[in-house]
């Protein structure tokens, strides 16, 4: 199989050591990626000066890494990332792939089986497996369900296909093709987390292109890793709240746009009041306060109180 010249993009949050592991991976990856950029998103833990360290270590690979002064969230990271990338004419796919995730050996050369099978698909997805020690399928393909601004995971992997077309591709792994890229453009930077991966498969599928699920590929995600590590809970309540409902004003059109919209506002509050119950009141404010930012449609960033 003819590799693929892929370039992996990583977005970085106080999390050096799977960053490391991630990379780790990619070494032992048969073939290996084409170039690699690791973006840190204003990390306060020293991991700018810890992956330089750990890069320089690596001769082999081709990878630079980004210190960013400030946190622009996982869709700015990964376009500061693939801007990198851009100016290689040499790359063709740009692969967006968590810092908590590990590839398996075969990895690219599945994807480049893939490829060849489905050349003029602007976005491929893989096989996602949770880490140890539940280890289940996470993500095996997706769909959007409009009605509740919600998508869903499909969990049952068909190992003996190549490709197969799917409506969602996470972008905790996510290969785009640079023909793609370009015809769609960068990821909308204004979720900041959550919900701008669904965007952009919506966008490029509008546009024409193939989303493309590569079952073969494997990786293996320790899932929330970089939110457990958020200092305040319901600061995530509220992006993935806000991301929601953002979501569903953007991209939704006609009944389903306003059967979206009903939907968030009748279960909401009851939502909200449960969370506050089980979690505390703050959790279920960041939920109603997020979901409330989403419905107007405001872009930006307000604390949660």
């Amino acid at each position: 199989m003819q590799p693929v010249p892929i370039g992996v993009v990583i977005v970085n949050w106080n999390g050096c050591a799977d960053t490391i592991a991630c990379l780790e991976s990619l070494v032992e990856a048969d073939p290996r990626p084409a170039s690699i950029v690791v973006v840190d998103n204003g990390s306060m833990d020293n991991s700018a000066a810890t992956l330089t360290s750990w890069a320089t270590r690596h001769p082999t690979l081709r990878i630079s890494v980004v210190a960013d002064a400030t946190n622009r969230g996982f869709a700015g990271g990964c376009n500061v990332g693939i801007g990198r990338l851009v100016g290689d004419a040499g790359v063709t796919h740009f692969l967006l792939l968590n810092n908590d995730t590990t590839v398996e050996r075969a990895f690219f050369g599945e994807l480049a089986a893939a490829v060849a099978l489905a050349p003029k698909a602007g976005i491929f997805g893989v096989t996602i497996y949770e880490t140890a020690p539940r280890g289940g399928v996470w993500y095996a393909g997706g769909r959007f369900a409009s009605v509740r601004a919600a998508i869903s995971h499909t969990i049952s992997v068909p190992m003996s296909e190549v490709t197969v077309p799917t409506e969602f591709v996470t972008g905790c792994a996510m290969l785009i093709s640079r023909p793609g890229w370009m015809a769609v453009g960068p990821l909308p930077e204004c979720y900041f987390m959550y919900f701008e991966d669904a965007e952009f498969c919506l966008r490029a599928r509008a546009a024409g292109w193939q989303v493309i699920y590569a079952p073969r590929a494997i990786v293996r995600h320790a899932v929330n890793a970089t939110v457990r590590r958020a200092v305040d809970p319901v600061r995530n309540e509220y992006w993935f709240a806000r991301a929601r409902a953002l979501f569903a004003r953007r991209n939704l059109r006609g009944w389903e746009k306003w059967m979206a919209l009903a939907h968030l506002t009748v279960t909401t509050p009851p939502r909200a009041a449960f969370k506050a119950l089980r979690s505390g009141p703050r959790r279920g404010w960041g939920l109603l306060w997020g979901t409330i930012r989403g419905l107007l449609a405001v872009e930006g960033h307000a604390p949660v109180r």
